[in-house]
């Protein structure tokens, strides 16, 4: 038992030591979407490695979490549709404004020549072209997200074994090569071959989700 604590607290130093010599560019958001109707509020995020997620909330609980890696020329047409539209976006890109009690949009564009900059208004406002191409763009990826299969709630009864794929919180994938009779894990990265060790308590932190096998 004390062996095996001493070997996955080294694997945590090897990993932290790995990262400290080859430092890993961490992806940065580029637009993101907050929309709240009533006690539901929706977020979608959108970042610079292509991955989108999406996540949902009812009265302060989560209930729904999922995120999708976008392929590179899909990524750069939605970029391209962002960037153009944000350099467009004057001072005033709402119009009009209609007052919802219950209802609203929070958007935040981290490109353009004025990012970081923040909108709120209404879904019944009146907007200029340039936000309606970009909401738009938001639309569609929250749409590709939620049409996306739900592996992500595998975690909640997965059984993990050896061999088995997860995505972790960082967009990146690893395996599992161990799992201890405690339930402790140790994964190993896909890029880096750096093995870290994962706590039962520390699951759900650290994978996002558990990846489907290939059919």
């Amino acid at each position: 038992m004390r062996t095996r604590f001493f070997l996955a607290v080294a694997f945590s130093i090897l990993a932290v030591a790995a990262s400290a010599q080859e430092p890993v560019a961490v992806p940065v958001p580029v637009i993101e979407r907050i929309s709240t109707q009533g006690d539901v509020i929706t977020r979608t995020s959108l970042f610079s490695n292509g991955v989108v997620v999406v996540t949902i909330r009812e009265a302060g609980v989560q209930v729904f979490l999922r995120q999708i890696t976008l392929a590179d020329d899909q990524y750069i047409v939605y970029l391209g549709v962002v960037e153009s539209a944000a350099k467009e976006l004057s001072e005033k890109p709402i119009t009009s404004r209609v007052e919802t009690s219950r209802a609203r949009i929070e958007l935040a564009l981290y490109i353009g020549p004025k990012a970081p900059r923040r909108l709120e208004f209404s879904p019944m406002s009146t907007i200029s072209l340039p936000l309606s191409r970009i909401v738009g763009v938001m639309d569609d990826l929250e749409l590709l997200v939620r049409d996306a299969s739900d592996s992500s709630n595998r975690l909640q009864t997965w059984e993990p074994k050896r061999g088995d794929r997860v995505q972790l919180m960082n967009g990146s994938y690893a395996t599992v090569v161990e799992v201890w009779d405690e339930g402790l894990l140790i994964l190993e990265h896909d890029d880096t071959f750096v093995r870290e060790s994962v706590p039962p308590d520390m699951r759900d932190k650290i994978i996002l989700l558990v990846v489907e096998p290939e059919p």
